[in-house]
């Protein structure tokens, strides 16, 4: 993400992914991974007016820059896969240094919606 090749609304798509990798313990399974991208309009199927088609992204690009790994899921009956950091997503970065810049941008968000954010912190300690 730091060579410049991809655009910004391409390497956040790649974020996202990469984010799914580590919320579900260094994997995401591809089922996951095209649910969450769906409720964004991106869809398996068909062109995404900013990022072009989405097969073609996800596996081919990102795949070949060696930014994401694609696995069967081991003992899976059916053909199931997942998708994983690949070496040049390890190469650019940590999981530490990614987890850190998650947090920034969580914690900005927070700041920029200040009522909604003392109203989740309100729910949240009334469901605890």
């Amino acid at each position: 993400m730091h060579s410049g090749r991809q655009g910004l609304p391409k390497a956040s798509f790649l974020v996202l992914v990469l984010s799914l990798t580590i919320w579900n313990r260094d994997h995401a399974p591809e089922e996951q991974v095209w649910g969450t991208l769906s409720r964004m309009w991106l869809c398996a199927e068909g062109e995404h007016c900013v990022f072009g088609e989405s097969r073609e992204l996800l596996p081919h690009m990102w795949l070949r820059e060696g930014n994401l790994e694609y696995q069967q899921l081991p003992d899976s009956h059916l053909a199931c896969y997942e998708f994983l950091w690949g070496p040049q997503a390890y190469a650019e970065t940590s999981k530490w240094q990614f987890m850190a810049f998650l947090l920034r941008v969580k914690q900005r968000a927070l700041r920029a919606f200040p009522p909604l954010s003392a109203e989740a912190a309100r729910e949240e300690d009334e469901a605890a």
